[in-house]
């Protein structure tokens, strides 16, 4: 992809992170229900019992979201074998795109490359849930195009109550101890206060 085109290709999808949902105060884990990306089920709740849980909500295609994973893939490397601590990623997109996207399918390297650009990286590793009903579609030919889900009530914004892309929140104990919504260029003092919330929640179990 020729910088130019990733550049303008940005622009747009970038006009794209922002939405016009309707926020709800969240203090707790809410009770929705999940599937992986083998499309086993269960719930926030099960997932997060008597543990640190961790949700960083994205969908394809979102550069801030992207180039957040650089970091995210970290944090998941250092915490995956932690029992006290359950990391997810909840995505919009379909899940059938994703499974393309992970898998660098060459109906997708438009969004592959725009994710290896921004993220540095040339592999996803992070664990990926999906919401039934929150099932946006994209279109993957020459034309870009946005598909509304199923049923939009059910998506991360609405869910959890905030306006853009990526989103983190974070819960302790089914409780809301941090939530923060975007990703920029000066991440460093916001991602080390998130990761030392993390190291004393877990340390306090």
């Amino acid at each position: 992809m020729k910088v130019i085109t990733c550049s303008l290709f940005a622009f747009f999808i970038l006009l794209g992170c922002v939405v016009n949902a309707h926020p709800s105060k969240i203090k707790s884990i809410p009770d929705i229900e999940v599937y992986d990306i083998n499309g086993k089920h269960t719930t926030l709740k099960q997932l997060g019992q008597n543990k640190v849980l961790f949700i960083d909500c994205w969908f394809v295609p979102c550069p801030p979201c992207f180039r957040e994973m650089g970091m995210l893939h970290k944090l998941y490397a250092q915490y995956k074998d932690n029992k006290k601590f359950c990391f997810i990623t909840l995505c919009q997109t379909d899940s059938g795109i994703v499974k393309r996207f992970i898998a660098q399918d060459k109906s997708m390297v438009n969004f592959v490359n725009l994710y290896k650009h921004y993220s540095m990286r040339d592999d996803f590793k992070l664990p990926v849930y999906f919401i039934p009903g929150c099932n946006e579609k994209i279109y993957t030919g020459k034309v870009l195009a946005k598909y509304m889900p199923d049923d939009k009530t059910k998506c991360p914004d609405r869910q959890f109550g905030f306006r853009g892309y990526p989103t983190v929140v974070i819960f302790n104990k089914g409780k809301l101890i941090f939530k923060k919504t975007g990703y920029g260029d000066h991440e460093d003092e916001n991602t080390q206060e998130m990761k030392k919330l993390i190291a004393r929640s877990i340390a306090a179990k």
